[in-house]
C-alpha cells in the first residue's frame, strides 16, 4: 500500500503477512482479525485452494478507494466533454446547421434527432 497526498493506493501484490487462508480465517478471533491484522495492513488477501479469492479492506481504505474512483470518473467525463468541445469548436462555420428563426430551438433539435443529424 502506498500513501500519497492522503490517499491510500493499493498495490496489486500482497506481502506474505497480508495473506490469510480460509481455514486460518475460521480459526482466528475477531479481535486478532480486526485489531491486529486489518489494522496493521489495511488489506488482507483471502486465499482458498492456494488461490487469492477475496480481499478484506479496512473501511477507511475502502472509502478512499470509492472517493478516488468517483474522482477519476469525474475527470474522465471532464476530459470527454473537453474533447467534444474542442471538436465542435473546430467545425468550420460553413458546416454549421442554421436554425430557422420561426422555429423554436426545441422543435429544431427534435427534428435533427428524427433526421439523425447532430447540431
Amino acid at each position: 500500500m502506498i500513501r500519497r497526498e492522503g490517499i491510500v493506493r493499493m498495490s496489486k501484490a500482497f506481502a506474505r503477512e497480508e495473506l490469510i487462508s480460509a481455514s486460518e480465517l475460521m480459526e482466528i478471533g475477531k479481535e486478532q482479525l480486526f485489531e491486529e491484522k486489518l489494522h496493521a495492513f489495511q488489506k488482507l488477501g483471502l486465499v482458498h485452494n492456494n488461490e487469492l479469492r477475496a480481499v478484506i479492506l479496512d473501511i477507511k481504505a475502502y472509502e478512499q478507494l470509492l472517493d478516488r474512483l468517483e474522482e477519476l470518473e469525474e475527470m474522465h467525463e471532464d476530459m470527454r466533454l473537453a474533447d467534444e468541445l474542442t471538436e465542435r469548436l473546430n467545425i468550420a462555420s460553413t458546416d454549421w446547421i442554421e436554425k430557422p428563426q420561426a422555429q423554436t430551438r426545441l422543435n429544431f433539435l427534435s427534428q435533427l434527432v428524427e433526421n439523425k443529424g447532430t447540431p
